[in-house]
């Protein structure tokens, strides 16, 4: 008799440790600070939250498409242009997700006024406010909410260029894959 007893303590806590174990080492990993979470975007995210309206300025697009826009720089020279190219080849690339986004340009006061003519994107003028948050020179992601969601720093070389190109497309794809918004 026991023999049982013993034998069916030992099972009670082989089961409360199999169970118990996996917890108790996922917090210690955890608090410790060992696991490394994957990241699967390739911009950068806005955090804390920042959207049209808490940088004072109003959304021409409200509720109606996602933007993906670029931020003129004072001068637009040969690189500039190419930028420009990739905003609307990307665009292009969107395949059924095209007519839920709308290519922008992004003018400030310093913006090389030029770039207005020879382009066929949506203009939108922003303020100081705005280029402290997506600087000359930089892409971005906003939501039809007016949220600003992803940037793309400036890159220097045509490889650079393209490899965040295509980045910001899978970016993107994934977020109007996911969003039911515009």
């Amino acid at each position: 008799m026991k023999n049982r007893v013993v034998r069916g303590r030992l099972i009670l806590i082989s089961l409360v440790l199999l169970f118990a174990l996996p917890v108790i080492a996922a917090k210690v990993i955890l608090s410790n600070n060992w696991y490394q979470s994957g990241v699967t975007n390739n911009g950068q995210l806005f955090d804390p939250v920042v959207s049209y309206k808490s940088l004072g300025l109003k959304n021409p697009l409200q509720s109606q498409s996602w933007q993906l826009g670029f931020v003129v720089p004072p001068k637009c020279d040969r690189f500039c242009s190419q930028q420009l190219h990739l905003l609307g080849q990307s665009h292009t690339a969107l395949g059924k997700y095209q007519g839920r986004v709308t290519p922008v340009v992004y003018f400030t006061a310093e913006s090389d006024a030029s770039v207005k003519k020879g382009y066929p994107y949506q203009i939108i003028d922003v303020s100081n406010a705005f280029t402290n948050e997506v600087h000359e020179s930089e892409y971005v992601i906003i939501d039809p909410l007016g949220q600003l969601v992803m940037r793309y720093p400036k890159v220097d070389t045509a490889n650079k260029l393209m490899a965040q190109s295509k980045g910001l497309l899978a970016d993107l794809k994934k977020l109007l894959k996911l969003s039911r918004v515009g």
